[in-house]
């Protein structure tokens, strides 16, 4: 296969999921890592992709994959993310729990874990709460997105502007490297920003493909996190740079067997 239609089939399917692996690269193509790293440094420099650690995104900031698309990339680390996450919610806490497909995982993991209340902008999330008596639960109200289920806009906010809570979990498009939190959406990223300003503990969680990325707009500068919550597939050097903003990165490992998850790693472990 010629170069060109390599790189071809790599941007390919970038468009339909997002991120890819070079290991999936490898496989699909049928040539040597080397090979694969080569196409990807050729299409960083014309500025098609930008390569992370084990892999690649798309670069576009204005562009953001389908929810049909997100809820299938990197499914088994957002599901630990999301377990680790909902692992720091206490007996009695009162949350903000943000829209996307990884604090969705956070919401499957919170049923069960004793009475909590929860303002959420999700109604995939809701779905997901409402089954469990222990947990109190108010959605927002506002604009309704498509795809994500997600309530955004004047009703939201004012919603929103009624709350203070224990803890904020907060999902992201990207984690720039200038030091920003960023989204896709304005509206959503102003729920966002509300939600980190109204938390006594802010609590991001990201898989491997947000580090590096800068989406269209800013949520919120990166030290307004206390902590992020991601997948051992993340730069280290990015995670060095985090924690040294004074910002607590856990990293949760991709257990081989579900029912026996792996120990995840913190500051104090590393």
């Amino acid at each position: 296969m010629l170069p060109e239609e390599r790189q071809k089939k790599i941007v390919e399917y970038l468009q339909h999921h997002g991120t890819l692996r070079v290991t999936e690269l490898v496989e699909r193509l049928g040539v040597s890592r080397e090979t694969v790293r080569r196409d990807l440094q050729e299409l960083e420099q014309r500025g098609v992709l930008k390569k992370v650690h084990g892999g690649a995104i798309l670069t576009r900031t204005g562009v953001e994959p389908t929810f049909a698309v997100r809820r299938t990339t990197n499914v088994r680390e957002k599901e630990a993310i999301g377990r680790a996450a909902a692992a720091l919610v206490e007996d009695g806490d009162t949350i903000f729990l943000d829209l996307g497909t990884t604090t969705l995982e956070v919401a499957r993991h919170l049923r069960g874990r004793g009475r909590i209340t929860v303002v959420t902008n999700s109604v995939q999330a809701a779905l997901e709460l409402i089954e469990d008596e222990a947990i109190t639960v108010y959605l927002t109200g506002g604009m309704l997105r498509s795809g994500d289920l997600s309530l955004s806009g004047r009703f939201a906010r004012h919603m929103l502007a009624q709350f203070y809570v224990d803890k904020a979990f907060i999902g992201v498009a990207g984690i720039s490297l200038t030091g920003d939190l960023t989204d896709f959406h304005v509206e959503e990223a102003e729920i966002r920003n509300m939600m980190i300003e109204r938390a006594k503990e802010v609590i991001v969680v990201a898989d491997h493909s947000k580090f590096g990325v800068t989406a269209f707009t800013r949520v919120a500068a990166l030290t307004a996190a206390h902590r992020i919550i991601t997948d051992a597939g993340t730069d280290p050097e990015q995670i060095f740079l985090i924690r040294s903003l004074g910002v607590e990165v856990t990293t949760v490992s991709i257990p081989l067997d579900k029912e026996k998850p792996e120990n995840s790693k913190s500051d104090k472990e590393v």
